[in-house]
């Protein structure tokens, strides 16, 4: 009997995923740097990053394609809303 072993996926599939993320977080980067370093308008970056990405999310679901973008934006989405959530929390913290 051979023992159990996952499935290998190409590399492909990974990289795939992890475009939205890649592409959100350098676009809240980008943002900060615009800003000249302060971070008064990071919570509207984030919450209108997530309400992109949800968008994105419902309209490539609605298409029926690609699932897999689906997960990847869904993701994207809840991570901006933690990262938004815990800079807002700090911002709230040190004023």
């Amino acid at each position: 009997m051979e023992p159990n072993t996952p499935p290998t996926s190409p590399d492909n599939t990974n990289k795939q995923l992890t475009w939205p993320l890649v592409v959100n977080l350098s676009l809240l980067v980008l943002s900060v740097v615009l800003d000249g370093g302060k971070l008064s308008s990071l919570p509207f970056t984030v919450i209108g990053l997530a309400v992109i990405n949800g968008l994105a999310a419902f309209i490539l679901h609605l298409a029926g394609k690609r699932m897999h973008y689906v997960v990847a934006f869904l993701l994207s989405c809840l991570v901006l809303l933690l990262i938004g959530g815990g800079l807002c929390a700090l911002l709230i913290a040190s004023s």
